[in-house]
């Protein structure tokens, strides 16, 4: 009786032995499958997901274009006059904007700092630092 059951064991091992790289073989190809699967699932998701980063993309650049505006228009209004006086449209737009809570900053303390004297064309002549810092493609 024992031999018979030490036979069965050793069948046993052999059964377990043999399967054992067929079970590795269908890991391997439901692993491939998943990862198609996954790779599918991931462009989707990227697909569905572009069109609002690009709106994401298009708010920040056009915020910046108007801080650009703003920025330049009072730098030409001092430069065309010998009083010069912060205009109400520059204290406008540090008003608005600093509602905005996605507008950087940073930038929102440059225009604190030329409401509070410092002279606009610090910020004018950085226009171009700016706007490669902030402005994306």
């Amino acid at each position: 009786m024992i031999e018979q059951i030490k036979l069965k064991l050793d069948e046993l091992k052999a059964k377990k032995s043999a399967l054992s790289p067929a079970i590795e073989e269908i890991e391997k190809k439901r692993n491939e499958e998943l990862a198609e699967v996954n790779k599918k699932y991931d462009h989707l998701v990227q697909d569905a997901s572009i069109e609002v980063e690009n709106f994401e993309l298009k708010i920040m650049n056009d915020m910046i274009d108007l801080f650009v505006k703003v920025i330049m228009e009072e730098f030409d209004a001092k430069r065309s006059t010998s009083d010069y006086v912060l205009t109400d449209k520059f204290r406008a737009f540090k008003e608005e904007i600093s509602k905005v809570k996605e507008f950087p900053q940073e930038l929102l303390d440059r225009l604190d700092k030329v409401i509070n004297g410092d002279p606009v064309e610090k910020i004018a002549y950085d226009i171009e630092k700016i706007e490669a810092k902030y402005k994306k493609a």
